[in-house]
């Protein structure tokens, strides 16, 4: 239970500083996703500082990693589990899992929201 305490206030966190650097951002756009794209990279960056540090200092909290990358990331970003989930399987040697998973991430996942924009204005919402 005290775990899904630190995964819910790491959350708010994520969510908090997720608006806050898309507010920042939000006039440096010039039509173009930039918050977004900077909201990624910085989550990638931290997810992958947060997963080594935790790697190498064995001796941690597991709490904290729960507060951090859980929730945290986890609300921030999502894209920096998919990149961490990416070099792990590369890590491991495995380039082809790798490759289909990377690929059928962003090709489903942006295939899903086309789908679900049509379902929802030709069949939902009439």
């Amino acid at each position: 239970m005290l775990n899904l305490l630190y995964i819910s206030l790491g959350g708010a966190l994520g969510a908090l500083a997720r608006y806050s650097l898309s507010l920042g951002l939000a006039s440096k756009s010039m039509n173009f996703p930039t918050a977004t794209l900077c909201t990624n990279i910085v989550g990638c960056f931290l997810m992958g500082m947060i997963t080594e540090i935790f790697t190498l200092k064995a001796n941690l909290p597991s709490e904290l990693k729960l507060l951090i990358a859980t929730g945290f990331l986890g609300a921030f970003t999502t894209f920096s589990t998919f990149g961490l989930e990416s070099v792990s399987l590369i890590n491991k040697a495995e380039f082809g899992k790798c490759f289909v998973y990377m690929t059928s991430s962003v090709v489903f996942g942006v295939s899903a929201i086309f789908a679900a924009v049509w379902l929802t204005r030709n069949i939902l919402v009439r």
